[in-house]
């Protein structure tokens, strides 16, 4: 995979990861985030990356932090 970075290419030795959309709906459902994932049902690709999904979250106010804490972990 390849990352722009200060208009320069570098290559990245770390791979994106991707998920499914079920699985990430489920997520959201089980934390709590019902509305969340109804329209993450509705907008988000099948698979999506970690940079989507981010930003997906971001956009309603939701961190991976926030996630974590949800699932009884700590960020």
């Amino acid at each position: 995979m390849v990352r722009i970075s200060d208009s320069r290419r570098q290559e990245s030795p770390v791979a994106e990861m991707q998920y499914s959309r079920r699985e990430i709906v489920t997520l959201m459902r089980r934390t709590g985030y019902t509305e969340l994932a109804d329209e993450a049902e509705r907008v988000l690709p099948d698979p999506i990356d970690s940079d989507q999904l981010e930003a997906f979250a971001q956009s309603h106010g939701v961190t991976r932090d926030d996630i974590i804490s949800e699932m009884g972990g700590s960020p």
